[in-house]
């Protein structure tokens, strides 16, 4: 077997090859391989809209304007009625305009991604919502530097089961979005926190997910009214069952959910996917949310003296450290853990890059782990979780499958409870 130099020395021997004979375009189509992700199992179709909404009662903490309010560019998918001659809703929203951006945030050339316009998701734009039937609700909140549609596998599979997911580009933390007449909007640092978190950075971090949060709130909020932010008529009013709402999220959108648990009694439960937790404050970890906690993360999770993180920064002891104050503390809560996955396994980037292409690139970010292992167990934990809290159905964690071994599963219970 050669050598990993050796074959990496190969994979850039023959873009320097492509780039000359066909551009980097072409290359990257080679050298980064990309395909759409499988459809969903259940039922419904999926119908899915997006929105500019000003949260008029903030304002935008990230620009210094004082008549600057936040802005979010939002998207909802929804179970849908049946239509003819409609087309895929493409993978990303503005895909000609955004995938430079994630190229980059992959750490690829921007123009690798070019061919990423054509990937498409199993969703319909214009289509319309099902009538006289009511759903559970999903706040989704993506992780620093991603973007809305970073989990849309998921998002699926729950709203052909069912849910209603809905979902915001946090506005200049996440790697793009866009405002009403298209414009980009790039990711960006806010000058103010960044000079607090010189002194201390989990408090910079606190205020981050605590701005996050008042999102997800808007969204709730704005979901419950008869019009909409925009002016327009709410289609989805009478088709939610807002007794019925939970949240999800990747990295530091996991510790906006647990947030969120906290603060918001209308969210019955929550799921982290690889969460980073540091920015919850000590008293916050160590609050009983009295709701369900399903975390799904890497196998590194469950070494309570590891030095690094999922990110490989030093704050990584501390993340642990939460994240193990949580379990201790939280009334219910759930483990589920991955060998030889790594932090970007738990987006849809693990899904359509085919890492088993003869001349893929490596992006150490995506782990080892199979796709076909991280699609089936996300996709089926997150429904069957959100099932048992908000569809009173079943959910025994030790009952799925290992698949050899690469799959840990725990339930843990508070010491509260143990007393």
């Amino acid at each position: 077997m050669p050598h990993l130099y050796q074959k990496n020395s190969f994979k850039i021997l023959l873009f320097f090859t492509s780039c000359l004979f066909y551009g980097c375009a072409a290359a990257g189509a080679i050298l980064v391989p990309l395909e759409s992700i499988d459809p969903p199992s259940g039922k419904y179709n999926i119908g899915t809209q997006v929105y500019f909404w000003t949260d008029n009662s903030r304002g935008e903490v990230y620009t210094t304007d004082p008549t600057d309010y936040r802005e979010l560019m939002v998207q909802i998918w929804y179970p849908a009625q049946e239509g003819k001659n409609y087309q895929k809703a493409p993978h990303v929203t503005f895909p000609k305009k955004a995938i430079s951006s994630i190229a980059r945030t992959a750490g690829l050339p921007a123009s690798f991604g070019r061919h990423g316009t054509q990937l498409t998701s199993n969703s319909i734009f214009g289509l319309l919502p099902i009538q006289n039937k009511k759903f559970p609700l999903i706040l989704f909140s993506h992780g620093d530097g991603g973007l809305l549609n970073q989990n849309t596998s998921q998002v699926e599979e729950l709203v052909s089961n069912g849910y209603i997911v809905i979902a915001c580009n946090h506005t200049y933390n996440a790697s793009i979005t866009f405002d009403k007449e298209g414009n980009p909007i790039p990711y960006k640092q806010n000058v103010s926190w960044n000079e607090q978190a010189q002194y201390h950075k989990k408090y910079y971090t606190n205020l981050l997910i605590n701005y996050r949060y008042q999102d997800l709130a808007f969204l709730l909020k704005t979901l419950k009214q008869k019009r909409l932010n925009d002016g327009s008529l709410n289609p989805f009013q009478n088709n939610i069952d807002f007794e019925k709402v939970g949240a999800m999220g990747h990295s530091m959108g996991g510790g906006t959910t647990y947030m969120a648990m906290l603060k918001n009694n209308e969210v019955k439960a929550g799921v982290a996917l690889d969460g980073w937790f540091f920015g919850l404050l000590d008293e916050e970890a160590k609050t009983n949310t009295k709701k369900p906690f399903l975390h799904i993360g890497q196998e590194q999770f469950l070494d309570a003296e590891i030095d690094g993180d999922i990110n490989f920064s030093k704050d990584g002891k501390r993340n642990f450290d939460i994240y193990n104050t949580i379990l201790d503390t939280n009334k219910e809560s759930y483990g589920v853990y991955i060998k030889n996955s790594l932090h970007y396994s738990f987006t849809d980037m693990k899904l359509i890059y085919n890492q088993r292409a003869p001349f893929s690139l490596p992006l150490d970010s995506l782990g080892e782990v199979d796709k076909k292992i991280i699609d089936d167990v996300m996709d089926k934990i997150v429904l069957d979780f959100f099932n048992y809290i908000l569809k009173d159905g079943t959910f025994v964690i030790n009952n799925y499958n290992t698949y050899q071994g690469e799959v840990i599963f725990n339930k843990y219970i508070s010491r509260e409870l143990l007393k």
